[in-house]
């Protein structure tokens, strides 16, 4: 029977005589109405709250719906509502505990009144069977009485000191909710616990055992459990940190940002600054080289001035004044002279004229504003590699450097449609508690094996499923992801029920299905549609793809099986390119391995590829009926399986159990190696 974060607490009570000091009221304080508890109630979250608070709860939300107020899951209530729901006894018991326990240097014995009178008395006595506490005279009635006179009596020094926690442990507060006798045994039929009177009424026919029996037996399961959900556990705990320490770096980094931010426009104000000043005293030293030039120009002109205001004041008096003698004795030298300052003039003047040219500013034909942003630099988001709780079971295996030939510790299955029997198995995976999880293609099911050799059957159970699987993967989560069924992935609970379906959109070749999936060491879901590779967030958006058709670097057939090593890079086995080709997270390709051919480092059709503890690559060569070894670079290691050593007949599915074995699945059967 599962209990409230409480009975946990309550077991460790018993391991010292001081344990009672370590239950806490915040166990037994209801969370709504935050007080002790009345009638508690615990949900199938295993939070317990009083049944009045759910009662009226209930009462606010649509007819029938109930949701935990701690977790928000849905809660389903029996046909009888809130009543049904299973009742918490033990807050009642460590209610007990705790109320008697001494409080600072408060004396023990006043610690506690009489809970059987109302005069206010210290109690000195503890009826185990009546859980009440006894003052010196209720004590002596109490012993009086014929119906209670034979009642375990303890003081209250001997309940505080914890010698006697055994029994209060051992007390039986759960009750038929029919004939309100202590529940003595459990039916296995109906699988609830009864009392001593429905074992000869309603419950004569069943089945039924011991209720300590029972409660041994259960025990054992729930604590073979208890390590997934402690690793679980660790996990979330490791997340909260990694988000703390990125929430407590960030205004760091915001910070450092608007520092680098003003740093860099201060640098490219300077720069400007300069860029200004080199501008400025260019023009200037141009205007004083112009000024000298206007200066020069001005002077030859006034000089050019003067001496045709001469030449034309001679010449006129020479006409006006002269004899015809006189006029003649100078026109020679007169036209010469007139003449040359007319041509030397003209040139002059075209020279002075190539001399001088306008001046403007041509600024840069840009958009000032984006070239500047473009100087600034721009902010980039860096995803922060952690460590996801949602995440492929790892197993701690390494077979890359063993050279001892596996042996074969059995063969599991047969073709067929029964419990344990296949019809073309293609896919393996191992679950966090160790079952090994097979995808029964043509049988449109999962089946759950027990990876245990000296059982005579493994079969643990099946999923059906409304389409043909073609690949699984177990998270640590207890999820599977499950492919086939057009370009959807199907999530499935711990109980193989559909949790959720993810749709995956853009993909080119719209009649193929989801194939190959994996999940990588930060919580992406990659997942491949013929020659496409697909990387999802978990939710299911599309963060990116890749992959052409064809058989160049990054191009592959429509037929891809995939995995991701520890450095998250992508190792996809390309059936109808015969090779393994090896991705960076990004979808970037690093480099291929294998070539077509059955020589060593060759392959044909390599159906399945996983990777070890290692990093080393395992790869199911289907159609050469052997698995063989390459080095995480791609370097061919050694074959593992053969048919001819190891009877290995189109190996298909490939996975490492946690205590390195290799299961393979060929044809219609699991063969499950010892390396």
């Amino acid at each position: 029977m599962c209990w409230h974060f409480t009975a946990c607490k309550y077991n460790r009570l018993t391991m010292a005589s001081n344990a009672f000091s370590e239950i806490t009221e915040e166990f037994l304080v209801c969370l709504i109405c935050l007080e002790d508890y009345k009638q508690p109630k615990v949900l199938p979250c295993l939070h317990t709250f009083c049944q009045p608070c759910l009662e009226t709860l209930l009462a606010t939300e649509p007819v029938g719906k109930l949701s935990c107020p701690s977790c928000r899951q849905d809660v389903p209530l029996p046909e009888n509502g809130v009543q049904g729901l299973k009742s918490n006894f033990l807050v009642g018991k460590l209610h007990d505990i705790l109320r008697q326990q001494p409080k600072g240097n408060e004396k023990s014995s006043e610690g506690v009144p009489c809970t059987a009178c109302e005069r206010g008395n210290p109690a000195e006595f503890y009826c185990v069977e009546c859980t009440d506490y006894l003052c010196h005279l209720c004590n002596d009635t109490h012993h009086g009485l014929k119906m209670s006179k034979s009642h375990k009596v303890i003081t209250i020094q001997d309940l505080q000191s914890g010698r006697l926690a055994n029994e209060l442990r051992a007390r039986e507060t759960s009750k038929c909710e029919y004939h309100n006798e202590p529940d003595k045994f459990c039916c296995d039929t109906c699988h609830r616990v009864i009392c001593l009177h429905c074992v000869v009424t309603a419950h004569k026919d069943h089945q039924y055992v011991e209720i300590e029996k029972a409660a041994e037996r259960e025990g054992v399961k729930i604590k073979a459990k208890l390590a997934t959900v402690k690793n679980t556990a660790d996990l979330h705990e490791k997340w909260i940190e990694e988000l703390q320490s990125v929430k407590n770096d960030w205004p760091l980094q915001v910070q450092r940002t608007e520092e680098q931010i003003g740093k860099q426009a201060e640098a490219i104000i300077e720069a400007v600054q300069k860029v200004k000043s080199e501008k400025i005293s260019q023009l200037r030293a141009m205007n004083a080289a112009r000024e000298k030039q206007m200066e020069a120009a001005m002077e030859a002109a006034e000089m050019d001035l003067a001496s045709a205001k001469s030449c034309v004041q001679f010449t006129d008096n020479v006409l006006e004044y002269g004899s015809p003698a006189e006029v003649m004795s100078v026109a020679g030298e007169l036209t010469s002279r007139m003449e040359e300052t007319a041509d030397d003039k003209i040139a002059k003047r075209a020279e002075l004229t190539k001399g001088f040219t306008n001046m403007t500013f041509d600024p840069p034909s840009c958009e000032l504003e984006r070239d500047v942003v473009k100087l600034i630099g721009g902010i980039k988001e860096i995803k922060v590699p952690f460590t996801s709780t949602l995440s492929p079971v790892k197993v701690n295996v390494e077979i890359g450097t063993r050279r001892r030939s596996p042996t074969l510790l059995k063969t599991v299955g047969q073709i067929g449609c029964g419990d344990g029997q296949f019809n073309c198995p293609t896919s393996l995976s191992v679950t966090t508690n160790g079952d090994i999880v097979v995808a029964d293609r043509l049988n449109r099911r999962l089946q759950f094996l027990d990876k245990e050799t000296s059982r005579t059957s493994n079969f643990k159970k099946k999923v059906e499923l409304g389409f043909n699987p073609l690949c699984v993967v177990a998270l640590t989560n207890n999820e599977l992801l499950v492919t086939g069924d057009g370009h959807r992935i199907h999530v499935l609970d711990k109980q193989g029920r559909g949790a959720r379906v993810i749709q995956v959109t853009g993909a080119a070749e719209k009649d193929k299905t989801t194939q190959g999936i994996v999940v990588d060491g930060l919580g992406r879901i990659i997942v491949t549609i013929g020659y496409q590779a697909f990387v999802l967030s978990h939710s299911g958006d599309v963060i990116l793809k890749f992959g052409d058709k064809g058989q160049g670097q990054q191009q592959l057939s429509s037929s891809l099986r995939l995995t991701v090593n520890s450095s998250n890079q992508i190792l996809i086995s390309d059936c109808w390119n015969h090779n393994l080709k090896i991705f960076d997270p990004t979808g970037r390709h690093l480099f291929t391995c294998g070539t077509r051919g059955s020589e060593p480092g060759q392959l044909s059709i390599p159906y399945c590829v996983i990777t070890d503890s290692e990093d080393n690559i395992i790869v199911a060569d289907c159609h050469n009926h052997r698995v063989s070894v390459f080095s995480r670079d791609g370097t061919f290691i050694r074959h593992v399986l053969t048919r001819e050593e190891h009877g290995l007949n189109y190996p298909k599915g490939l996975t490492l159990t946690h205590d390195g074995h290799l299961v393979v699945c060929d044809n219609h059967y699991l063969r499950i190696f010892k390396l």
